[in-house]
């Protein structure tokens, strides 16, 4: 959504930094405007199923294209109503891109949290596609972030 101003400042930050960028992995035109600038990339995938949105497997599957030549990892938000074949579609996409780009399934929170059984047969179910599939809580949430 920044991609103007990322461009103009991130060539000086990159001098002296690592650069990390968080994103919502749709705007897959804006990540090949300003790849060469970053170092690290991490995508979250929408699932509908966890979002109540329209699938975005399209955007997704050329976002990571775009993001070719750069560290990246795919996070998932999980929540109790997360269907498996939400979690083996993004598995799929991955493996057809690059199979090893770690998938991470964090949990919700609260009352949208899944049950762990539901998060070890997810994390299992996909292992069987990818060589890396991690269960992390988002650290935002634990650290009362927006």
């Amino acid at each position: 959504m920044h991609r103007e101003f990322l461009s103009r400042w991130l060539p000086g930050m990159r001098k002296r930094f690592t650069i990390y960028l968080e994103t919502n992995g749709l705007r897959h035109e804006d990540m090949k405007a300003i790849r060469d600038l970053v170092d690290i990339v991490s995508m979250d995938f929408k699932l509908p199923s966890a979002t109540g949105l329209r699938p975005f497997w399209a955007e997704h599957k050329q976002f990571i294209a775009s993001a070719a030549g750069r560290t990246l990892f795919v996070k998932a938000v999980v929540t109790g109503d997360t269907l498996l074949d939400d979690i083996l579609a993004a598995a799929r996409i991955i493996v057809g891109s690059k199979s090893s780009i770690p998938l991470i399934l964090q949990p919700a929170s609260g009352s949208l949290a899944p049950g762990p059984e539901l998060l070890i047969e997810y994390q299992n179910k996909a292992l069987g596609l990818l060589g890396d599939v991690r269960v992390i809580p988002q650290a935002h949430k634990i650290l009362s972030l927006p």
